[in-house]
C-alpha cells in the first residue's frame, strides 16, 4: 500500500470539494443566523481537522494523528446537529462570547453520543437529517473506544506507538478521514441553500473510491 499516494488522493478529494464549493464566494451567516453560521464554523473545522491529521501522517506522527480523528468526528457531529437539532436555546449558548460564565454554561450543551441521538430523534420530521445521523452513528459506535484510548493515552495509544502502526491501520485511518471530509463538505452544500449544489456534493466520492471506506476499522 502507498500511503503517499493515498495522501495525493486525499488532497485531490479536499480539492474538488474546495472548488465545487467555490469558498471565495461562500454565503456569510450574520446576525440573526447563529445557527448557519456555527454549523459552517464546525463543519469547516472538521474540514481543517482532516488537513491536519493527513499532514501528521506525513511526517510520520501516526499516534498524534489518532486523536484528530475524535476531533474531527465531533466537529462533524456538531455541525449536524446545530442545524438540524439544536434548540434556540442551545444555538445562544453555543453562539455566547467567549467569557468565564459562557464557558460554564456551555458546558450543558450535550455531547456527541446525545447529539446523534438528538439527530435520530428529529430524523422524521427533517428528512436531511437521517444520513448523516446513521452514519455519524456508525463512526460513534465503532470508533469510540478506541479513540478515546488515544485521546487519554490508554493501551492502544501505547502500544500502537510502542510497535508502530500497520500500513492498512494507517491506510484505514486516512479513508475513516476522508469520509468524515465528506459528511462535512455536505453540510456545508446545505448550507448555501443550493439544491442543485447539495445533490452534486452527494456525489462528490464518486471516482475517488479509492481513498475512501465504507466499513469503520478499529485502531
Amino acid at each position: 500500500m502507498d500511503i503517499e499516494h493515498l495522501l495525493r488522493r486525499s488532497d485531490e478529494l479536499d480539492d474538488s470539494i474546495v472548488r465545487m464549493l467555490e469558498l471565495d464566494r461562500y454565503p456569510e451567516h450574520g446576525e440573526g443566523a447563529e445557527k448557519l453560521a456555527l454549523s459552517v464554523t464546525a463543519a469547516s473545522l472538521s474540514i481543517d481537522h482532516a488537513r491536519a491529521l493527513r499532514s501528521l501522517i506525513a511526517d510520520g506522527f501516526v499516534s498524534s494523528a489518532v486523536p484528530l480523528m475524535r476531533l474531527q468526528f465531533e466537529s462533524t457531529t456538531r455541525s449536524a446537529w446545530l442545524l438540524f437539532a439544536a434548540s434556540d436555546g442551545q444555538v445562544a449558548l453555543a453562539a455566547a462570547p467567549l467569557t468565564a460564565a459562557a464557558d460554564e454554561a456551555a458546558r450543558k450543551l450535550p455531547a456527541a453520543r446525545e447529539m446523534i441521538k438528538q439527530l435520530r430523534g428529529v430524523s422524521i420530521a427533517v428528512p436531511a437529517a437521517a444520513a448523516p445521523a446513521a452514519m455519524l452513528g456508525r463512526f460513534e459506535d465503532m470508533q469510540r473506544h478506541a479513540l478515546n484510548s488515544f485521546v487519554h493515552v490508554g493501551v492502544h495509544a501505547l502500544r500502537r506507538h510502542q510497535d508502530g502502526f500497520p500500513v492498512q491501520l494507517v491506510w484505514q485511518l486516512i479513508e475513516c478521514s476522508n469520509g468524515l471530509v465528506t459528511i462535512a463538505a455536505m453540510m456545508l452544500a446545505i448550507l448555501t441553500g443550493d439544491r442543485v449544489l447539495a445533490a452534486r456534493m452527494n456525489r462528490v466520492h464518486v471516482g475517488f473510491e479509492d481513498c475512501l471506506t465504507p466499513l469503520l476499522p478499529s485502531y
